[in-house]
């Protein structure tokens, strides 16, 4: 998942799209081993996630167009 985050936006762990819209970090547990792979954007976790998922989940939030939103997924998902 992290891979896939990575190649969509063109980013690396710890780096920001050029828009400012998506920063994506790593954390080692976000407290949901049941429900990986996961994610959390700002405050909202998002579970059981396959690559369809996250790129409707990107997509949904370009459409709004909130910048500086945290990306942050377990390692190794």
């Amino acid at each position: 998942i992290v891979d896939h985050i990575k190649r969509k936006l063109d980013i690396e762990v710890g780096e920001t799209t050029a828009d400012g819209m998506f920063t994506l970090k790593t954390v080692e547990c976000l407290g949901s081993c049941g429900t990986a792979p996961m994610l959390q954007c700002g405050a909202d976790f998002h579970e059981n996630l396959t690559i369809e998922k996250v790129d409707e989940l990107i997509e949904k939030l370009r459409s709004k167009g909130e910048r500086s939103t945290y990306l942050k997924s377990l390692v190794n998902s």
